[in-house]
């Protein structure tokens, strides 16, 4: 219940927050005169005066913003009080708001509900029970796939079952944005981020990589990674070893109970 209130809570979040942008954009479009990079000038340069149509969008828009700050502290407070609250404020660079949207994504790291269905989609049965460690950084688009990052890379045309071995994109993401997080706050973490880069200076490629060639020529097999793939890889640990360490402290809190 713990999970589901906290995940309720996030979408909610996430819901307001999309409001916010959407609406930010249309007053930006209204009262926009700069020009554009071409040189067009595609705002309509209109005055956000109070009691006029302008001036009522932005004033709902400000309304918009000051409720998510107040759905943030919600969010932030029961993530606090949640079972996990006590590792989140220990983990340098992680943060209520962030954490809860991970847990939103990824449901209880250690104890899983799982939904048998047959091959046209109908539901068979559903049981829960404790996942391995493997198991939930897969779940979360972290796991180890034959043919390194070319296999787990999504591609055009791709099923319902190749998604499903990509792991939950919802939980890659917030994940990989909490590796970011980390490398500008520092900490323990940051020192696992810093322990790759040096690992990766020197990394080759096994692979053809379209992240570091130009468009239509990805880099070669034997060229070296550019810096920003390193950045990714490096990323890509930080928010391993973020997972790997929230699994274990939810391991813990189930086996102690």
């Amino acid at each position: 219940m713990e999970n589901e209130i906290l995940g309720l809570m996030a979408s909610t979040l996430d819901d307001i927050e999309k409001l916010r942008i959407a609406t930010e954009n249309r007053v930006r479009h209204l009262t926009r005169t700069e020009e554009d990079s071409d040189g067009q000038v595609r705002g309509l340069g209109l005055t956000p005066i109070p009691g006029t149509d302008v001036g009522n969008l932005v004033e709902t828009m400000e309304q918009i913003a000051s409720l998510e700050a107040e759905q943030t502290k919600k969010l932030q407070k029961a993530m606090k009080c949640h079972a996990l609250g006590g590792w989140v404020k220990k983990a340098k660079g992680v943060g209520e708001k962030q954490a809860a949207r991970l847990l939103s994504a990824t449901g209880d790291p250690y104890w899983a509900t799982r939904v048998h269905k047959t091959p046209d989609g109908k539901i068979v049965s559903v049981d829960e029970g404790p996942r391995t460690k493997r198991e939930f950084l897969a779940y979360c688009g972290y796991g180890i796939a034959p043919g390194g990052a070319e296999a787990r890379r999504i591609k055009k045309g791709a099923t319902q079952d190749d998604l499903k071995k990509t792991g939950n994109p919802e939980a890659k993401m917030r994940a990989f944005n909490i590796a970011k997080s980390i490398v500008k706050a520092g900490g323990p973490y940051r020192d696992a981020y810093d322990a790759a880069r040096e690992k990766y200076a020197d990394a080759v490629h096994g692979v053809e990589c379209k992240r570091c060639g130009p468009a239509g020529k990805p880099a070669q097999p034997g060229t070296y990674l550019s810096p920003g793939h390193q950045h990714a890889r490096a990323l890509r640990v930080v928010a391993k070893k973020v997972l790997t360490d929230l699994y274990y402290e939810a391991k813990r809190i189930h086996t102690e109970a």
